[in-house]
């Protein structure tokens, strides 16, 4: 399975021109402790410090590296396309949105400067408040090895995915990462390691057990499959649970542990105890309505009931007692709310791919529907 990985990332490397200097992937690797007295040649003028070309068994814990996004391999099959059609949306809403995000994705905090020629695959054509690279705590995180050439994406798969299927994204743009461990010639021992870390979510759509060769060979939405239950748990964080570090645990008076992968566990959650099969997503008044239904099923839970696949209790797995109802109807019923910006991108998209004669002839049915209902309400006043 390994071995599956390092042939896609090989093939995909082939596509790239050839770089100079180095028979890897291209990669720099941002310093900013210290000077390094390098040849001319092997410092990058326009990155915020010296930038050293360097192979992939030189890489530490916490090093910076920049690459491009077919580089990454992901970790997870799965995301919430709903979490990913919101920052869609703000992109279509304005190009600014665009460089925002990709400023602090690459550790710069905000966009400082970009126009109409800005392009988000050529790094120097915008420029942000900070050094890029300089905010460490909002950088992507790698994982690398077990080969030469492999780089698994473990944090940030959303809006990375964003960054591919936006316009004028895809697989060339640049982004800075930070490396949380260096596993290169760890051989059978990756995997197990990985799950030890919980650095990989081995879960499919449908909720089922997968292996670590079913993972795709790229982000974005071609490759990543929805999961609609990690939808409602993504919009419901705030709403019927939180952060488990963000509550105390009654008994040790201390915050909960931070806990990986933590709405993709309670997406295994819903999938138990409810169903989305017969709900259209498209639909704001059905989707509302599953919000809802999650809502309470996720706070009617015992408090020592064990969420997902973890050995936690729901009170460690951030679960309020009751359901914020004012929260949820501000996101409901806000044009700014995060979910109101994914359900307007769905509706959209919808509306583009349906032909034209066919939305007309919806139009007239959902017209003639509320004339129907308008005359009933009359005849029974």
């Amino acid at each position: 399975m390994i071995a599956d990985h390092f042939i896609r990332a090989s093939s995909r490397n082939l596509l790239r021109p050839a770089q100079p200097y180095s028979s890897e992937p291209s990669f720099t690797v941002t310093k900013f402790s210290g000077l390094f007295l390098l040849p001319l040649f092997l410092i990058i003028a326009s990155f915020p410090a010296y930038a050293e070309k360097i192979s992939y068994a030189d890489l530490e814990d916490g090093d910076i590296i920049t690459v491009t996004l077919d580089q990454l391999l992901p970790t997870q099959a799965v995301i919430s396309y709903d979490k990913e059609y919101a920052h869609l949306y703000r992109y279509n809403k304005s190009k600014k949105n665009i460089y925002h995000a990709l400023c602090k994705l690459n550790g710069g905090g905000k966009v400082k400067k970009w126009d109409e020629n800005s392009s988000p695959t050529d790094i120097e054509s915008y420029s942000c408040t900070k050094k890029l690279g300089s905010q460490t705590h909002d950088l992507a995180s790698v994982v690398v090895g077990p080969d030469n050439g492999l780089l698994y994406l473990t944090t940030q798969h959303h809006i990375l995915s964003s960054f591919w299927d936006m316009p004028n994204g895809g697989t060339s743009v640049p982004i800075r990462l930070k490396v949380t461990f260096n596993l290169l010639g760890s051989g059978d021992d990756f995997w197990p390691e990985m799950r030890n870390d919980n650095a990989v979510w081995l879960y499919n759509q449908k909720g089922k057990k997968i292996s670590p060769s079913d993972l795709p060979d790229f982000i974005g939405l071609k490759q990543l499959k929805e999961d609609k239950y990690l939808s409602l748990a993504y919009f419901l964080q705030g709403i019927s649970y939180d952060l488990p570090q963000n509550n105390t645990d009654p008994n040790t008076k201390e915050p909960y542990s931070r806990v990986p992968y933590l709405a993709l566990q309670w997406s295994l959650v819903l999938r138990e105890k409810m169903t989305v099969d017969d709900i259209n997503f498209n639909n704001r008044d059905e989707y509302a309505a599953a919000l809802a239904e999650a809502a309470t099923v996720m706070v009617d839970m015992a408090s020592n009931e064990k969420v997902g696949k973890t050995n936690l209790p729901a009170i460690a797995m951030g679960k309020f007692s009751e359901v914020d109802s004012k929260a949820l109807e501000a996101m409901l019923t806000s044009h700014n709310s995060e979910w109101y910006y994914a359900t307007e991108y769905r509706i959209n998209k919808k509306k583009k791919a349906t032909p034209k004669k066919l939305l007309e002839e919806q139009e007239k049915t959902l017209k003639g529907t509320e004339s129907q209902s308008e005359k009933e309400k009359q005849a029974k006043e």
